[in-house]
């Protein structure tokens, strides 16, 4: 039962309407609820622009895979924890189901909690990324995705080789009598090889693909300009830049003359990297005393690629950007050696006494850079501006600059990684700045690669790339930070006569091409065999459906609110845990099963399943337990860990008396003994008045008083 149309009001705007969806919760588009109603059918690669509603779509199809089987679940998956908890707070604001069908787990939560949530029927709505997914199913804790109607993969172009999307595809395609995939993505990539790669990964039977131009998108796409500003090369650069070359030719004259470089022409950045491989398999696969030329070599191209990076340094971010480079390169050479040969050279000494004199002058970008943002600011001061570039020296510079020109309020965002005099952010100090740039306390953010894939950065009127890229991926990512609910604009910087340029026409190359490539690709797919039919309905009854469309509209949790859940989830768990371990003492040397257990655990102590299994995990890692499976199994019992202890035997104690640091006890119903707070070993609980346990002790006699040490308690007695 996929959305029919709602009209509201006289505008006739139609929303989506669905008994699992709020009512006005989403604008309906034919092209979404077109590609939901294929998705429900096979598993598929959903490729839409950004913010063309990606995530309405896996909303629509989670909808109905909940609503006509029951007793379903969805896993949601995002690479990023912000982006999964993007996700959930989208989902939440959509979807009817109440707070307790939601869970978020990322590697922020514990292993008690995760597990509580895998192994339990509900939350039936689970938002995680993908590494934590896979450790999980290689750890035990998730033994199985069978119970899962539905997987959706977000970004899902990074299903390749070994990443976390892979393995957790293939555990559910193994596990699942009936898998479904979704897979969303804005840009699957250029090469065939690997868009192909991504679609077995992921198990993909078609492809449904959106682009601007096509009809059932372009009513709700905004338009978005992009222009160049082209500048030159400063003159001050040349010196360095000979000086550069002259390193770099040497080192490639040396590799043409002992035969290792056979290109005679301009030898590319892509030639040194694939020299570099071979030449690293030739000494893999040599004799030891074959490989001391080979790894001259190595050496050798990797100086090389160091120096075509320093040149494009100079040539694309500039003076300042290249100086920080060197002063990482200076403190590596101790323990590089390439590195170490480089900075030793004369001509590298040279260079910094350019640098540090009537070289070091600003790149024309920044300049460029600052003008834009000025005239955007005085065109609309309420205007938000995002400038992308590869390097975070340069994104700092850029920080730096912006901040002169009155009205800018700009900040660095960079990600997590912390390396040499470079701390970078927690994913709490970017949800920050994102919620900073939202509200309007800046109004620029400086950013690297971090933010173009996914992240909820809001609405901005202005994106600026530092710099071209030559991936189509990124390039459509950086577009679409703009254009979103408005007309945007894009404004690519460029130096004349650099790889700029050439990064610039290899980005639009291969943006036709994977157009190109998506046209034909379902041509190629075949459909997955799966080991039954599409299993019968179990739609949900109409009192369960009732309930939930009275549910009020969502309060959506923040990011602090759902991980303020988890920490009540561990509290609670660790209050249980010493209820769970009475309770166990009381069954004694004889163990018991989980079933049996978790009943009475939540008869007598109102503890649910999820929180006693979490509890039991804990007394497991203390060592107070062994065996048990959480599975409920009797021939699995859990037992107590008894443990040989020499000088000790079991013994009935009986607390008769308690004293301030001791108590009065009966031992084996003859004696009267003392048990010092010192010599008592188990839980204080057993300490009173009348009551009776069997535990491990030792009798010995204390200025002339019988005294007893209890090593183990194995068991409560009624």
């Amino acid at each position: 039962m996929l959305p029919s149309q709602q009209q509201m009001g006289s505008n006739k705007k139609t929303y989506l309407s669905h008994p699992l969806i709020f009512s006005s919760a989403a604008e309906e588009r034919l092209y979404q609820t077109s590609i939901a109603k294929t998705a429900l059918e096979q598993n598929t690669l959903v490729i839409l622009p950004t913010a063309l509603g990606k995530t309405v779509i896996s909303a629509l199809v989670t909808a109905e895979v909940l609503l006509n089987y029951r007793d379903s679940r969805v896993l949601v998956m995002a690479p990023t924890r912000p982006l999964v908890m993007q996700h959930k707070r989208s989902f939440q604001s959509l979807m009817r189901f109440p707070e307790d069908q939601f869970a978020l787990l990322t590697g922020k939560t514990s292993t008690e909690y995760r597990e509580s949530v895998w192994t339990a029927a509900t939350p039936r709505l689970i938002f995680a990324t993908p590494q934590v997914v896979r450790n999980d199913i290689r750890e035990g804790r998730l033994s199985t995705l069978k119970d899962f109607g539905l997987l959706v993969f977000d970004e899902c172009h990074r299903s390749v080789k070994e990443y976390a999307y892979t393995e957790v595809a293939e555990s559910y395609a193994k596990s699942s009598p009936y898998p479904l995939i979704l897979g969303m993505t804005a840009s699957p990539g250029s090469d065939l090889t690997k868009v192909m790669g991504v679609c077995k990964s992921l198990y993909v039977e078609h492809i449904e693909q959106r682009g601007d131009e096509d009809p059932d998108v372009k009513p709700f796409i905004n338009p978005v300009t992009v222009e160049w500003k082209e500048a030159d090369l400063p003159l001050a650069y040349e010196p360095v830049r000979g000086i550069l070359r002259g390193m770099l030719d040497s080192r490639i004259s040396t590799l043409r003359t002992r035969g290792y470089l056979k290109k005679s022409t301009f030898v590319s950045r892509m030639d040194l990297l694939d020299l570099g491989s071979e030449l690293r398999y030739r000494a893999e696969m040599s004799m030891e005393e074959e490989r001391g030329p080979l790894y001259y070599a190595i050496s050798l191209q990797s100086q090389a690629l160091t120096m075509f990076h320093m040149i494009e340094l100079l040539d694309t971010q500039g003076a300042y950007t290249l100086k920080r480079f060197m002063e990482r390169l200076e403190e590596d050479s101790e323990s590089k050696k390439s590195h170490s040969v480089i900075t030793s050279e004369l001509a590298y000494a040279s260079l910094n006494e350019l640098l540090a004199g009537h070289c070091n002058v600003e790149h024309p970008k920044v300049e460029e850079l600052k003008k834009i943002a000025s005239q955007q600011l005085k065109s609309n001061p309420q205007s938000r501006m995002l400038v992308f570039t590869q390097y975070r020296d340069t994104a700092t510079h850029l920080v730096e600059e912006l901040n002169k020109i009155e009205g800018v309020r700009a900040e660095r965002f960079v990600g997590q990684a912390s390396k040499i005099r470079d701390k970078g952010l927690t994913q709490d100090q970017q949800a920050s700045l994102i919620e900073d740039l939202r509200k309007g306390y800046l109004n620029t953010l400086c950013a690297t690669s971090i933010a173009e894939e996914g992240l909820d950065i809001p609405e901005v009127d202005l994106v600026i790339f530092y710099e071209p890229i030559p991936s189509e991926i990124r390039y459509i990512q950086r577009r679409g930070r703009t254009g979103r609910k408005a007309a945007g604009r894009v404004i690519i910087l460029v130096t004349r006569d650099t790889n700029d340029i050439v990064y610039l026409h290899a980005s639009e190359r291969r943006t036709v091409k994977m157009l190109k490539i998506i046209e034909t690709l379902n041509k190629k797919l075949e459909p997955v065999l799966r080991s039954r039919e599409r299993p019968p309905r179990t739609p949900m009854s109409s009192e369960e459906l009732e309930k939930l469309i009275s549910k009020p509209e969502p309060l959506i949790q923040s990011p602090q609110e759902m991980y303020d859940d988890v920490k009540r989830f561990d509290r609670l768990a660790s209050r249980a845990e010493r209820a769970v371990y009475m309770k166990i003492l009381e069954y004694g040397m004889d163990g018991f099963d989980d079933d049996k257990l978790y009943s009475e655990m939540e008869e007598e102590e109102g503890y649910p399943r999820n929180i006693v299994k979490a509890a039991l995990h804990r007394l497991v890692k203390r060592n107070y337990l062994s065996g048990g499976t959480g599975k409920g199994k009797a021939e699995e019992k859990a037992t107590l860990p008894i443990k040989e202890i020499p000088g000790s035997r079991l013994m009935e104690i009986e607390v008769e008396q308690v004293l301030q640091g001791e108590a009065v006890v009966v031992v084996d119903q003859k004696w009267h003994a003392r048990l010092n707070v010192s010599d008592y070993n188990g839980p204080r609980q057993l300490i009173k008045k009348r009551v009776k346990f069997r535990a491990q002790c030792e009798l010995y006699h204390s200025s002339g008083a019988l005294c007893v040490k209890v090593k183990q308690v194995v068991q409560k007695l009624g």
